[in-house]
């Protein structure tokens, strides 16, 4: 079920719904469903230096794959 952004072009009203199968989309103000699709803005790291979002630490040099239980290089997997 995908959620979409929609402009109603008759009171203006932003608002996201739930869209299933081929549902028609209301208006939760007004009513109307002579709507609009607005862009979304998804929720992904870009990339660059930016540590906005939290990042997995590299495997540590003693080995290991890098969960926080191998920490010394006692990696089960190895």
């Amino acid at each position: 079920m995908p959620l979409f952004e929609y402009v109603c072009t008759q009171c203006n009203c932003e608002f996201e719904t739930l869209v299933r199968g081929e549902e028609t989309p209301a208006c939760p103000q007004c009513g109307a469903t002579k709507l609009e699709k607005a862009w979304s803005v998804p929720a992904a790291h870009s990339g660059g230096s930016s540590q906005s979002l939290p990042m997995a630490a590299p495997p540590s040099s003693f080995g290991g794959c890098g969960a926080p239980q191998c920490g010394g290089g006692g990696c089960h997997r190895d």
